[in-house]
């Protein structure tokens, strides 16, 4: 099994990608042997502004990661080829895993 993390600029040029590598089907879902973890643009809080909101709580420090983000984990050997313009670094802490 082998575990890949992936970036597009969008929803479709990821579908795109994933059709083009034969990941998935025609109708999005996909094929034997392949598990695909949609994420999509996120944030996350990765601390706190010293300074307090009008409410009096702390300022949440957002980053941002745009970009359409999609996890896909792979249980037997396939041709990734066509994607490797989209994979990424693995994180050192994903948004999410698989269980």
């Amino acid at each position: 099994m082998i575990d890949f993390y992936l970036m597009a600029a969008t929803e479709a040029e990821m579908t795109a990608a994933l059709l083009a590598a034969g990941l998935i089907n025609d109708e999005g879902f996909p094929v034997a042997g392949v598990s695909v973890d949609h994420i999509g643009p996120f944030s996350r809080v990765t601390g706190y502004d010293e300074g307090k909101d009008e409410a009096g709580e702390p300022i949440p420090i957002t980053v941002h990661y745009p970009g359409w983000h999609t996890n896909l984990r792979l249980m037997e050997d396939i041709d990734t080829s066509a994607l490797l313009a989209y994979i990424i670094d693995t994180p050192t802490t994903p948004h999410r895993g698989w269980a």
